[in-house]
C-alpha cells in the first residue's frame, strides 16, 4: 500500500508535458522493437531482383541463376525484374529511389556503378552514397579477341601494328562508355598505341563486323566472348585479368604481355537501396556467400566465363569507390568527355 500510495502522489506531480515525453517515449519503444521484429521477420514476402539489363543476355542469365538459388535458401521467391536502358543505369536509379526495406535489389555491376556516373551527366544517384552493398557476386575477365584469320596472334602484334600505322587499327565494343571502350582505352593509356573505336549497341553486333573484316577487333567481357572463342570464329588474344581464366588457359594476361597497368576486372554484385537495415545486409550477406559456395551455381558461372566471388558489404563498398576513381582517371587519360 506504501507503493501503490507513492505512485499515486508521483503522479499527480507529473506536468502534462512530461506525462506527454513518458508517452512519446513509450510508442517509440513499441515501434523501435516493432521494428527490430519486422528485421529479424525478414523475408516475409517475395523480393524483387532488378537486373539493369535486357533479358536472354549474360548478366540476365547470371540474375536468374543467382536468383534461383537465393530463393531457395531463403524461403521466399526471388523475381527477376529487366529494366535495360542507359548502360545499366535506368535500372540501377530504380533500386536507389526504392524503399530500403530489403524487397528490392540490384544485380549491379562495374558498368552502372564504376563506369556510368564517370560518363553520364546529369545521372541521378550517387554510386556510393545511394546504395547499400550487399557482397559481390562474380568476377569476369574483359577479353581481346580477333577474327581466326587475323594475321594478328599476340598483343605484342597489335601494338606493333597500331604504331606502325596509325588509326589503321579498330576495335569494337557495346557502345561508348561500356567495359569494352574502357577497356580498348586502358590499352591505349598503356601502350601509347593510336587505336579507332567502333561503338555498336550491342557486343553482339559487333562480331559479324569483325568475322566480315570490317572492324579489327572486339573488346568484350568473357562471359559474352566465350561463345564466339568456343565455336572456332574468334581467337582469343590477351585478358585484362591479374590472372589467367580457368575456361581459357592458355590465353595470357595483359600483364604477362607487358602491361600490368592495362588490368580492368568486370564485377557483378548485389545492392540495395541506401539505408538497408544492418541486419538485412548482414542475412543477405550470408545468404549470397553460401549461394556462391554451392557447386551447382559455381558450375553454371564458370561455365559462362565469370568466376564466383564472395566478399563482405565492407569490401564491395570500397571495391565500387576505387573502381569509380579508376575509371576517372581512365577517362581523363583517354580524353573522354561526359556524355
Amino acid at each position: 500500500m506504501m507503493i501503490n500510495g507513492s505512485c499515486s502522489r508521483l503522479l499527480q506531480t507529473v506536468t502534462p508535458i512530461a506525462a506527454a515525453l513518458i508517452t512519446l517515449t513509450g510508442l517509440a519503444g513499441l515501434f523501435a522493437s516493432g521494428d527490430v521484429r519486422a528485421q529479424d521477420a525478414w523475408p516475409s514476402r517475395s523480393i524483387k531482383l532488378v537486373v539493369p539489363y535486357a533479358a536472354g543476355g549474360v548478366s540476365d542469365i547470371m540474375g536468374r541463376v543467382l536468383a534461383q538459388k537465393l530463393s531457395d535458401l531463403i524461403g521466399q521467391p526471388m523475381v527477376v525484374d529487366n529494366r535495360a536502358g542507359a548502360g545499366g543505369a535506368l535500372g540501377s536509379d530504380v533500386v536507389a529511389k526504392a524503399t530500403p526495406d530489403g524487397y528490392t535489389l540490384l544485380l549491379s555491376s562495374l558498368t552502372p556503378l564504376g563506369i556510368a556516373p564517370n560518363m553520364i551527366k546529369g545521372i541521378q544517384y550517387d554510386a556510393v552514397r545511394d546504395f547499400s552493398a550487399i557482397g559481390a557476386v562474380a568476377i569476369a575477365p574483359n577479353i581481346l579477341s580477333v577474327a581466326i584469320g587475323s594475321d594478328l596472334r599476340t598483343l605484342a602484334d597489335v601494338v606493333r601494328q597500331a604504331r606502325a600505322q596509325p588509326g589503321r587499327i579498330t576495335f569494337g565494343s557495346s557502345g561508348v562508355g561500356s567495359v569494352g571502350h574502357l577497356s580498348g582505352e586502358v590499352l591505349r593509356v598503356a601502350t601509347g598505341a593510336d587505336m579507332v573505336h567502333i561503338p555498336y549497341k550491342s557486343a553482339g553486333l559487333a562480331y559479324p563486323d569483325m568475322f566480315a573484316g570490317n572492324v579489327t577487333m572486339v573488346f568484350d567481357t568473357l562471359p559474352s566472348a566465350i561463345g564466339h572463342i568456343r565455336s572456332g570464329k574468334a581467337r582469343a588474344i590477351a585478358l585484362l585479368a591479374d590472372h589467367r581464366s580457368p575456361q581459357l588457359p592458355d590465353t595470357p594476361t595483359f600483364a604477362e604481355a607487358g602491361y600490368p597497368e592495362a588490368t580492368l576486372r568486370f564485377w557483378v554484385a548485389l545492392h540495395g537501396p541506401a539505408g538497408l537495415p544492418a541486419p538485412v545486409v548482414a542475412k543477405l550477406n550470408d545468404t549470397l556467400n553460401r549461394a556462391l559456395a554451392s557447386a551447382d551455381l559455381r558450375e553454371r558461372f564458370i561455365t559462362l566465363g565469370a568466376e564466383p566471388w564472395a566478399t563482405t558489404p565492407q569490401q564491395m563498398n570500397e571495391l565500387v569507390r576505387t573502381d569509380l576513381e579508376k575509371m576517372a582517371r581512365t577517362m581523363r587519360a583517354a580524353r573522354i568527355q561526359a556524355e
